[in-house]
């Protein structure tokens, strides 16, 4: 047997960037255990997305590159975590596994209850420039049919569990594949890790916490970035990313806890879909760690998005402004790559102006 791949496909907003972020912080640690982690973990998210063909995501050679370190590694095992191989086709995870002659590769999909996924995936989606409203988008992921609006579209390609176990069963064959359900509200963030450990083959070590996460915005936040995105239009991909999406992670996001939170009560038609869901995954006979009632969705207390004024969005918006014109470009940036200069600039706004005391 060869080394063994670990394809570690989301699903997102199921505890990939917890578990990205750690394995990325103790990286040396698991090479030391013979297990290579990529890092910096951009190289995973580049090579990913060449090797996908993503059209908004141009990465000459990086595919090559990640494949080279993993046929190179010396050890026995590699892990790649990366949630946009989650929706891949059967043929993409043929021509994957084919990419990677003499691997063992095996696929660990991570899957959390729709009950708390599909609020979180709302506010990932206006995150990422999108502007449904919060009924337009349950409207969409409840609807049925070819004619599908496109929010529900995206979703079920995103989340659809059970369709998703199908496709790497089939591709790669049951053996191989391993679904580890996130646990119920509650229990510590840590089980995931050791779930997932299991998976991999990673034995226990003293790891350090992870140095980054995927911070949800709060509800009015995320109404007033809804907002700004509808009038993004003439961006390009990249000034959206720089300004729009930076403020939404690292200035709007450090005041979630101020804000209120997006309630969500499980309706019926989402508790048929999951049943569905699961029975697929049932009937794949693939490898579960965890527990599939954990999938169970659950309600998520908070606010409904109607129930927000309009004072609630200015306050944010007033909070944005104060921070981006305290810290300047500081306010857009994770802060592991502030410059705590004080919002200061090369220039001497006060140049050419007068001061307080030559007025008068």
């Amino acid at each position: 047997m060869g080394k063994r791949v670990v394809l570690h496909v989301g699903l997102m907003k199921s505890g990939t960037t917890y578990l990205q972020s750690l394995m990325e912080a103790n990286h040396q640690r698991l090479l030391d255990q013979g297990v290579l982690f990529p890092t910096p973990w951009a190289v995973q998210t580049r090579g990913v997305s060449e090797f996908l063909e993503l059209p908004l995501q141009r990465f000459p050679g990086a595919w090559e590159k990640l494949r080279s370190r993993i046929l190179e590694h010396e050890g026995d095992t590699v892990v790649i975590s990366m949630e946009y191989l989650g929706p891949a086709k059967v043929e993409v995870i043929r021509r994957l596994r084919e990419e990677l002659p003499g691997c063992d590769v095996h696929a660990v999909i991570t899957v959390r209850d729709l009950g708390r996924g599909i609020p979180a995936m709302w506010q990932e989606t206006i995150k990422n420039r999108r502007s449904w409203g919060w009924s337009e988008y349950l409207e969409g992921i409840a609807a049925k049919g070819a004619k599908q609006p496109p929010a529900g579209a995206q979703f079920w390609r995103q989340q659809g569990f059970g369709r998703a176990v199908t496709r790497w069963a089939e591709a790669l064959g049951k053996e191989n594949v391993t679904v580890v359900t996130i646990p119920q509200p509650g229990a510590p963030q840590t089980v995931l890790w050791d779930r997932f450990r299991e998976v991999a083959g990673i034995t226990e070590d003293e790891f350090a916490p992870p140095s980054r996460s995927n911070t949800s915005l709060g509800l009015h936040s995320t109404l007033l970035m809804r907002l700004l995105n509808e009038r993004t239009e003439d961006l390009t991909r990249d000034q959206y990313r720089h300004r729009y999406k930076a403020l939404s992670k690292h200035t709007l996001g450090a005041h979630a806890r101020e804000e209120a939170k997006l309630g969500f009560t499980v309706p019926g038609w989402l508790r048929r879909r999951t049943k569905n869901e699961v029975q697929l995954v049932r009937k794949s006979g693939v490898r579960v760690i965890g527990d599939l009632e954990e999938l169970t969705p659950v309600d998520t207390p908070g606010v409904e998005p109607s129930d927000v004024d309009d004072a609630a969005v200015l306050d944010a918006a007033v909070h944005a402004l104060d921070v981006i014109l305290r810290e300047g470009e500081d306010a857009l940036r994770p802060q592991g790559k502030r410059t705590h200069d004080g919002g200061t600039h090369p220039w001497d706004p006060a140049a050419g102006e007068k001061t307080g005391s030559d007025e008068g």
